[in-house]
């Protein structure tokens, strides 16, 4: 909560939602509206988190002797305290959701066609921060590219702070360059520009992704790269001058550029810092102890279950069961997987909330992959939409991605894509009921 730029990005961000509820209207909601009653119901929850109780009330809550404890100690008594054992993080935890909530009501403004152009914006974004990347694994690793205080230092963070978030972006940027490569240019001579720059920029990101020395990246973006290659199959358009060759054209496009990612990928590991690929065959270091925090988390997750521990609670609640061994000058921020966490905080009402998105999110990837229409943009958008979640939720499971700004605007405008090819029948008919308040008009 102590990163300055946040003195600046919380209260932009408040406002931008502000800006954005006076111009939203009923027909921006069409086919979205659960994407906001999904966001709005983690938010209440977090809100709920804050409500100060009566003692009596929080003092029955599970989990709760320790504050009991101190309270008796020190002379306290009839204070009232809401359902979190850390009002303040709540607070901070609370605020954090308006960065999420301003891309999404900004997003379900956009045009469909503005909504595909986001593609090349994150492309753009996650090829920005790979390129601090490069020059952070070349430079200083106590130099001034790292822009935050508590950093991976010698590895290729980024624009970031934890180098599992900034791989897992690049892991992301696998599938995006293979739809982007796939079809839906203008012409041919700008569907090869597209082929030629997705293979330069997925070929200098083997490397990057192997020294930026993320385990779990690595493994991420094995996933990606197949991801990606099946929806360049699924996707590819053949070029106007030469269909009767597309197939196979487009398996030489695709054969040549994975085959120079792999060939890259081993010249990276012989010659350079392949640090990913030395951690993940290494012996047990002080990093493979998280499985050990984890192991205490789902024991506070039966501590304080069903009500949770409360929102942004995690450091406080796990100092007061951390084994003794690990007790030195730092401290465990987080669980370190965001399903544990979650558990351990929101308790039941958390795990009803990832069930019910678990629902959602495989309802919407059957009614996509069954459609046959898979060179239709919203539906192949949709396709790489629905990979792009399996990375960040897997992501999810040895780190914490999405409590990162950045990421949580990623998050919102994959969710945007993943449902937009349903909303095909909702736009047609809203636009035409727009045209004809607008010949009425005339």
């Amino acid at each position: 909560m102590d990163v300055q730029s946040l003195l600046l990005l919380r209260p932009l961000s408040v406002f931008m939602c502000f800006v954005a509820l006076i111009t939203l209207r009923k027909e921006h909601l069409a086919g979205r509206s659960w994407l906001l009653w999904g966001l709005g119901s983690i938010m209440a929850a977090a809100l709920l988190h804050l409500i100060p109780l009566p003692p009596a009330m929080w003092q029955a809550l599970p989990g709760r002797e320790d504050v009991i404890a101190v309270e008796k100690l020190t002379g306290l008594s009839d204070v009232w305290r809401p359902l979190t054992l850390t009002p303040m993080n709540g607070w901070h935890a609370f605020a954090a959701l308006f960065t999420p909530l301003a891309v999404l009501l900004w997003g379900l403004q956009l045009s469909r066609d503005d909504l595909f152009r986001c593609l090349t914006l994150l492309i753009g974004f996650g090829a920005l921060s790979g390129l601090f990347g490069l020059f952070q694994a070349i430079g200083d690793p106590k130099g001034p590219l790292y822009f935050y205080r508590i950093t991976n230092n010698g590895s290729a963070v980024g624009l970031f702070a934890n180098r599992n978030h900034a791989a897992m972006l690049l892991a992301c940027l696998l599938p995006m360059l293979a739809l982007y490569a796939a079809a839906f240019a203008a012409n041919d001579a700008q569907l090869r520009r597209r082929r030629l720059v997705a293979v330069v920029i997925a070929i200098v990101l083997v490397p990057l992704i192997l020294v930026t020395g993320s385990r779990s990246g690595l493994l991420l973006a094995l996933i990606g790269l197949g991801a990606a290659a099946f929806l360049y199959r699924q996707t590819a358009a053949p070029l106007a001058a030469s269909k009767k060759q597309g197939k196979f054209g487009n398996g030489l496009v695709l054969g040549g550029a994975v085959a120079a990612v792999i060939s890259l990928g081993f010249v990276t590991y012989i010659f350079s810092r392949a640090e990913a690929l030395n951690r993940l065959f290494a012996g047990s270091g002080s990093e493979d102890i998280r499985t050990d925090f984890w192991a205490v988390s789902i024991d506070l997750f039966w501590k304080y279950f069903p009500t949770g521990s409360g929102s942004g609670s995690f450091v406080e609640a796990f100092q007061i069961a951390e084994p003794n061994a690990y007790l030195d000058s730092t401290y465990l921020n987080h669980a370190h997987n965001d399903w544990i966490e979650v558990a351990m905080t929101w308790g039941l009402p958390g795990l009803m909330l990832i069930a019910g998105a678990i629902w959602l999110y495989v309802r919407q990837i059957i009614a996509v992959w069954k459609r046959a229409d898979s060179r239709h943009r919203p539906v192949a958008m949709a396709r790489m939409a629905s990979v792009l979640l399996v990375i960040l939720a897997l992501g999810s499971f040895a780190d914490y991605p999405l409590r990162t700004p950045s990421m949580m605007a990623v998050f919102v405008i994959v969710s945007l894509w993943l449902v937009e090819a349903g909303r095909g029948k909702m736009a047609v008919a809203t636009g035409t009921a727009s045209a004809d308040r607008a010949r009425e008009a005339h």
